[in-house]
């Protein structure tokens, strides 16, 4: 009789963490919403879309690897729903660097442009060449071209992020400049995990590795995208209660 797999069940209860962490998120974030200056209140909106939008997903994902915790049930990944979700919630994320940059008119909307480009070329690069390399069951050469494809994007992200962004935070006051520069790290570093979970699947397209990626994935998202928000929400609320305090004094 097969024994249950640590893996396989660690995974499946990430799939719940993930769930309830960003369910908790979307509250939280929609909660304090009024707790903000009016100007600084679609900070917290976008953060709870990122978290509500992930919460929906990962409700459908719970059961990707199955219930009974034996790895020859896993029936498979859910690939589309992953990245329907990364296709929504990534490009959602990078919206906040103009946000907290208050850049309006032709700069905030080119940088826009640039940072969702790149972003969608990266996702949907990376659903072609996963979906290319489940069903050969391992290595194909589209699989690569799509990997190298989505890392230029992703380094493009970056350069905009580290140059552009970088900048033109540079100017603002110094909750929000820290908070630009702390959400740079998360992608950066954060999401550095998901082209270094695909090159594992390029290479090792085995069960138990894909369990392990896709365990990794779910601890990587939950902490990108809710750590991401509060970063952005708690200096907008800095700035919130810095300008009541001001108002308090003149008055």
């Amino acid at each position: 009789m097969e024994e249950m797999s640590f893996l396989v069940l660690a995974t499946q209860y990430m799939f719940w963490v993930g769930f309830v962490g960003m369910a908790a998120g979307t509250l939280f974030f929609l909660v304090e919403r009024n707790s903000l200056n009016p100007e600084y209140r679609s900070t917290a909106t976008v953060a709870a879309l990122v978290t509500f939008v992930a919460a929906v997903h990962y409700f459908f994902m719970k059961d990707a690897v199955g219930t009974s915790g034996l790895i020859s049930e896993i029936q498979g990944f859910p690939t589309e729903i992953r990245y329907i979700d990364w296709l929504i919630t990534t490009p959602l994320l990078l919206v906040k660097f103009p946000l907290l940059l208050s850049l309006k008119g032709k700069l905030g909307n080119i940088l826009l442009t640039k940072l969702l480009g790149a972003d969608v070329i990266m996702i949907v690069s990376g659903y072609i060449g996963e979906t290319s390399i489940n069903a050969a069951g391992g290595f194909t050469q589209l699989g690569l071209w799509s990997f190298v494809i989505g890392t230029l994007a992703w380094i493009y992200i970056i350069f905009l992020l580290y140059t552009n962004v970088t900048e033109a935070a540079n100017k603002k006051p110094a909750p929000i400049k820290k908070a630009l520069l702390n959400m740079r790290l998360f992608i950066l570093i954060g999401w550095a995990i998901y082209p270094i979970g695909y090159v594992v699947t390029l290479v090792s397209p085995g069960i138990e590795v894909l369990v392990v990626r896709e365990l990794i994935y779910n601890f990587a998202d939950l902490i990108n995208k809710v750590g991401f928000g509060l970063i952005a929400f708690f200096a907008v609320k800095t700035m919130s209660t810095l300008s009541k305090s001001e108002e308090h004094t003149k008055s």
